[in-house]
C-alpha cells in the first residue's frame, strides 16, 4: 500500500474517482489533523448546531460533518452538522441517554451481526427506530500477526474486502440509501465504529465533496475520540499472544493506509465513486443527490 504522502502525490485522474459521483472534482488540498481541526471552528450560517458532547458510555460518537462550521468541500460549501451521527455500539447509560435526546434521533442503523448485537444490544434513543444493516465484522481479535506490517496488511486486506463483498456492498447500499429517505437526525454504527462506520462515513463524505485529505484524517479522529478504548484492546491482545502492543496496534487504530485500501480497491473495481455507488451499491442517482443535499450547505 502507498503511503498516504504517495496517494497525495499522485495525479489527479488517480484521484478525481471520488469527486466524480458528486459532480465534482478533489482538488489537491492538503491538511494535516491542526489544520483540519481549526478549519472547522465556528458555527454554520443555516444552523447554529450544538457541539457533540462527549459520551464516556458510547464509543466513538461524533458528528459526520465535525465541529464548528462543519467540514469544506472542494467546491466552496461546508457540511451541516447535525444530520448524521457515527458511533460504537449505541449504549448510553441513564447520562448519556439524555444527552443524546437533545438530538431529537429519528433512526438508529445498527452495522453489526446479530451475534455481535446480542452482546451489547441497542439502547434506541426514545422517538428513535432501530434498522439493521448485517455486515460481518473485521474480526480483528482472531488475527495472529507475525510483526506490525504484517497487523496492517491484514486490515488493509480486511478492510478492501468491505468494498468487494456482495452482502456487504448490498447492505452499505441500503444503508446510504435509507440514510437519505429518512427525514430528521440519524446515527448509524457497528462495535467500535471503526472499520464499518468508517467506510459508511467515508462514502458520506465523499458524496458530500470533501477533500480526500480530510477524509483520512476525520477516519484518524477515531485515535483520539477512542484512545481509551483502543488501547485496552491493543493490550488484550498482546497478553494473548504474549508479543508487545507495537505488533498488533495496527490491528485497533485508525491507519491513513486501511482507508486509502479502501478508496484504492473502489477505484480499481469501479472506476469512479459514481460507478461504485450505481453499480456496487445499487443506489438511484435521487438518493446520492438527496445525500448531498442533506449534507452541504
Amino acid at each position: 500500500m502507498k503511503p498516504a504522502s504517495t496517494l497525495r502525490a499522485a495525479d489527479m485522474s488517480r484521484r478525481a474517482f471520488i469527486g466524480s459521483g458528486a459532480r465534482v472534482a478533489l482538488l489537491s488540498t492538503t491538511l494535516g489533523a491542526g489544520a483540519l481541526l481549526s478549519a472547522c471552528g465556528g458555527a454554520n450560517d443555516e444552523q447554529s448546531a450544538m457541539e457533540t458532547p462527549a459520551l464516556p458510555s458510547v464509543e466513538n460518537f461524533r458528528d459526520v460533518a465535525g465541529v464548528g462550521e462543519g467540514y469544506p468541500t472542494v467546491d466552496g460549501g461546508r457540511l451541516r452538522r447535525g444530520v448524521f451521527f457515527r458511533s460504537g455500539a449505541l449504549t448510553p447509560d441513564d447520562a448519556d441517554t439524555a444527552l443524546l435526546a437533545r438530538f431529537s434521533l429519528r433512526m438508529v442503523h445498527d452495522l453489526r451481526a446479530v451475534a455481535e448485537a446480542s452482546l451489547a444490544p441497542d439502547r434506541v434513543p426514545s422517538g428513535a427506530v432501530r434498522e439493521t444493516h448485517e455486515i460481518a465484522p473485521i474480526d480483528a481479535a482472531a488475527a495472529m500477526p507475525a510483526d506490525a506490517s504484517a497487523a496492517s496488511a491484514w486490515m488493509n486486506a480486511r478492510q478492501r474486502q468491505l468494498v468487494t463483498d456482495p452482502a456487504a456492498r448490498l447492505q452499505f447500499g441500503l444503508l446510504l440509501t435509507r440514510l437519505a429517505r429518512v427525514s430528521g437526525a440519524q446515527v448509524f454504527h457497528g462495535t467500535a465504529g471503526k472499520d464499518r462506520t468508517g467506510w459508511a462515513a467515508a462514502l458520506l463524505l465523499s458524496i458530500a465533496g470533501v477533500p480526500l485529505d480530510v477524509i483520512i484524517q476525520d477516519y484518524l479522529l477515531t485515535n483520539t475520540v477512542a484512545q481509551t478504548r483502543i488501547d485496552a484492546r491493543i493490550g488484550a491482545h498482546a497478553t494473548r499472544l504474549a508479543t508487545n502492543a507495537q505488533t498488533v496496534a495496527p490491528l485497533y487504530q485508525a491507519q491513513s493506509a486501511t482507508i486509502e485500501a479502501a478508496f484504492d480497491e473502489m477505484n480499481r473495481q469501479f472506476g469512479t465513486l459514481n460507478n461504485y455507488l450505481a453499480q456496487g451499491l445499487s443506489m438511484a442517482s435521487a438518493d446520492v443527490t438527496m445525500l448531498r443535499t442533506k449534507l452541504v450547505v
